[in-house]
């Protein structure tokens, strides 16, 4: 280690503004670990030294990192000497542990500026590496009196200095890991903060492009092209606001709240062709075909359930080819509810449904033209969840693909 100041002839600070960036953290990162006061403590001891420090030493600086003092030197953790008045330096160049006795009548170092400018006259020392080989600085112990040191001793120095180079490249991991957590978190709490905000805000627009293309195209004395315009607006306009409010409730399940539901008696099979119905009208196109089975009645939030048959007739329409029949079945048995989208098209490759319910999240690479954030089977399989229920998906070449709610009468 090095040159210490003493007090009558302590070295001009260094301009903190021009150190390399990191040195404070390195500072951080020795403080963190418990195990260094203990060592610095063995040093002492078992060499009867009265200073010993973790410092930090690279090619342009020297900087305590930890120290234990019992010789008042006036050392304190953050310090910097000039790198070339330290023995630490030698330990540095050299890559090999140092042992000094009596400095001042070794003939390697009487010339060395660290006994002439700090009084050091005994020094022990062994270099700091981290877990990957990198050098990191020098452990090391020292006193203003000389002192009848064997080289066993570098050996338990050594030892030591590995032990503080695995503690500080654990402690790294650590700190990288929390700060890429951290960012991760702050990232997703930002983006759902922003999600919402612009859910928010794009809902009054759109209500009101929705309520005039609506007025609109119920107008008597539209032609026929003039009418399709405006269903093609009515259409988008709704679309967007089924992604207004997937995007709104996906944000409240992120941010921990649970999807709220107003549960009242109501018929599943009289929802489900309403809803279909709606859809039918802004897409005449499509084949839509709905069969209904046995008692519909049951305590469900229909509003709801409506978000969840419109999403997954959405789903079906994106995955389906133009032509074909979309199938949509709702059941009653005693304990249960039961509806079923059923669409033709490619299945859904079977490495992929574990993962089809999460957000953003999509099963194949068709139906690109109309795809959403992917956000509606997630937003199906929460309100499942709120009701108590749960969510199936079947996909064959044969059958196609079947997602199937399954939700109690009763909550």
């Amino acid at each position: 280690m090095a040159a210490f100041e003493s007090a009558p002839a302590r070295p001009p600070p260094v301009d903190s503004a021009a150190l390399p960036v990191g040195f404070t953290a390195d500072v951080q990162a020795i403080a963190r670990i418990d195990a260094v006061k203990t060592v610095l403590r063995v040093l002492l001891q078992t060499t009867g030294l009265r200073l010993a420090v973790v410092a930090r030493v690279t090619a342009q600086e020297w900087r305590c990192c930890a120290v234990l003092d019992e010789m008042n030197f006036g050392l304190n953790p953050g310090d910097t000497l000039a790198i070339t008045t330290t023995f630490c330096n030698t330990v540095r160049v050299s890559a090999t542990p140092l042992l000094v006795n009596h400095a001042s009548e070794d003939p390697r170092f009487a010339n060395h500026p660290a006994p002439r400018l700090y009084g050091v006259e005994s020094y022990i020392a062994v270099p700091v590496y981290r877990r990957d080989g990198s050098f990191f600085g020098v452990m090391c112990a020292l006193d203003a009196n000389p002192a009848l040191l064997a080289e066993d001793k570098l050996e338990m120095f050594r030892h030591l200095g590995e032990l503080i180079g695995h503690q500080l490249e654990n402690q790294e991991e650590l700190e990288r890991r929390d700060a890429q957590l951290f960012s991760a978190k702050e990232a997703a709490l930002l983006r759902e903060q922003l999600i919402g905000i612009v859910s928010h805000d794009l809902r009054n627009p759109l209500n009101a492009i929705l309520l005039s293309a609506s007025t609109l195209v119920r107008r008597t004395d539209l032609d026929e092209r003039a009418r399709k315009a405006i269903r093609r607006i009515v259409d988008s306009a709704d679309r967007a606001q089924r992604l207004i409010r997937d995007l709104l409730d996906f944000t409240q399940t992120r941010m921990g709240q649970v999807m709220p539901v107003k549960r009242q008696v109501m018929d599943l099979h009289e929802l489900t062709q309403q809803a279909v119905d709606e859809v039918q009208a802004v897409m005449p196109e499509r084949l839509l075909e709905v069969e209904a089975r046995g008692d519909g009645q049951g305590a469900l939030d229909s509003d709801r359930i409506a978000q969840v048959i419109h999403n997954l007739l959405s789903n079906a329409v994106q995955y389906s080819p133009p032509g074909a029949r979309i199938q949509v079945l709702s059941e009653g048995s005693p304990l249960e509810l039961v509806l079923r989208v059923n669409n033709a098209g490619p299945p859904i490759p079977t490495d992929v449904i574990p993962t089809l319910f999460e957000p953003m999240r999509r099963g194949t690479e068709a139906g690109v033209e109309r795809r959403s954030v992917g956000l509606g089977l997630f937003i199906v399989d929460q309100i499942a969840r709120a009701h108590g229920g749960r969510i199936e998906v079947t996909s064959t070449l044969a059958g196609g693909t079947t997602f199937s709610i399954h939700l109690p009468r009763c909550g």
